[in-house]
């Protein structure tokens, strides 16, 4: 695993105020438990032959020996290294005295990264052979019929995939029979990650600014081993999204200034004088999602993922309805740009469509030394985070790596595209530390 690195800098005119940087490095990583190695199977069949059972009627009778099928955990047979590729370019430079720029190109790449599938997945049926017409959703009529909306009867692969999503026992129709769910991992996952970064930083006698600013596009199909964003095991490309963790615009304003009130040594200044005050304002767009319906609504029993996704009838980011509803915040998408998915298919909308709600907060501190002796002081702060007291909304939903979120991106639900959480009001701080 040969990890060349290499970088430079160069200073263009020889005096210190202008510098290009830029630097290339491949990094290997040996992968920890919980992934693609063998710690994965600690607690898995035939290592443990435990099995639980959950909601049985009658619990307290003795039951039959039954036989359940395991759900087992399955890994490579040979061992694989994942890596990351990292880049930058910026260029620096004074553009007036004590106050500096930086421009940067920030990449990275991901490869062989760890990933989790459903490996006895019920096979999907194919499209061709698909009885339920596009936008026709499965109705309610339909497990107890064996038919479409339309009155065709299922039958074949059709037919097994409808009992299956009707909540009839898929382990004969398994790929491996006599098992669960198979979770395959696998070092397959892929990512790529671009950014511009923008830095300005200046001195003020004695106010510091500081301005730094990213706009970046984080891309994969697996955002790490947990991820279980995707729906189809068999078609692990069609999950290629932005990352769960992704952020297209990250902004930071930060400050400290010495207040220039009583600076003379004396009486005054140990007591009025020599207050600092600090602040961080800070903005985000908030961490993508996928939106789901509550069923399989394909019939393929993937116990790893998250079932399946609406159809897209319309634009998710236009016609937003407005105002709040009760114990509800506002919608941050457009509930009627989805539907039921086609009968016997996953949905045509796509993993990490939409993203949670952005986020604007602003802290202040004061703060001052009380200087007692050489060795020995006083330090008060007064502290306030969101000071402005402003709503911001928490997550809608999330996958891991997302901050999670409230589950409302599931269409049956009533608070559908709606936050029910916010992050903390404002919050004051007072503190005293004695150093010696």
């Amino acid at each position: 695993n040969p990890a060349p690195r290499v970088g430079f800098a160069y200073d263009v005119r020889g005096n210190g105020r202008t510098a290009i940087r830029g630097g290339y490095g491949i990094f290997y990583e040996h992968a920890n438990g919980n992934e693609g190695n063998t710690e994965s199977l600690e607690n898995s069949p035939p290592l443990a032959n435990a099995v639980s059972v959950n909601n049985i009627n009658g619990y307290s009778t003795t039951l039959p020996p039954i036989q359940f099928p395991l759900n087992v955990n399955a890994i490579p047979t040979k061992a694989r290294w994942p890596y990351i590729q990292q880049w930058h370019f910026d260029v620096q430079h004074e553009i007036v005295r004590n106050t500096v720029a930086t421009v940067s190109y920030v990449g990275s790449r991901g490869t062989h990264l760890n990933r989790q599938t459903n490996l006895n997945q019920v096979p999907l049926v194919p499209l061709s052979q698909n009885p339920y017409q596009p936008g026709e959703a499965i109705g309610s009529d339909d497990c107890d019929t064996n038919m479409t909306p339309s009155g065709v009867t299922l039958t074949g692969q059709a037919l097994v995939n409808l009992r299956v999503q009707c909540g009839d026992d898929p382990s004969p129709f398994r790929p491996f029979l006599g098992y669960g769910d198979i979770t395959h991992l696998e070092y397959k996952a892929s990512s790529n990650y671009n950014a511009l970064q923008a830095q300005l930083r200046r001195t003020l006698g004695s106010l510091n600014l500081s301005f730094a600013y990213t706009y970046s596009h984080s891309i994969d199909d697996s955002s790490d081993r947990f991820d279980g964003s995707f729906v189809d095991s068999e078609n692990p490309s069609a999950n290629h999204a932005s990352s769960n963790f992704d952020q297209r615009h990250i902004l930071n304003i930060s400050y400290v200034w010495d207040l220039p009130f009583f600076k003379e040594p004396g009486l005054a200044n140990k007591i009025i004088g020599g207050w600092q005050f600090s602040g961080l304002t800070s903005y985000e767009t908030g961490t993508p999602y996928s939106v789901v319906v509550s069923n399989d609504n394909a019939g393929v029993a993937n116990g790893v993922g998250s079932g399946a996704r609406p159809d897209i009838v319309g634009d998710p980011r236009s016609n937003i309805p407005s105002g709040r509803l009760e114990n509800l915040g506002p919608a941050f998408g457009n509930p009627d740009a989805f539907a039921p998915p086609r009968g016997l298919t996953f949905g045509t909308a796509g993993r990490n469509i939409l993203n949670n709600p952005n986020r604007i907060n602003f802290d202040w501190a004061l703060f001052k030394h009380f200087r007692i002796r050489e060795q020995m002081g006083l330090e008060f702060r007064a502290e306030a985070f969101n000071i402005f007291n402003h709503t911001q909304w928490g997550n809608i939903a999330g996958d891991s790596g997302s901050a999670g979120g409230d589950g409302n991106n599931t269409t049956d639900t009533d608070s559908f595209l709606r936050p029910t959480s916010a992050h903390n009001a404002r919050i004051l701080q007072l503190g005293l530390k004695f150093s010696f």
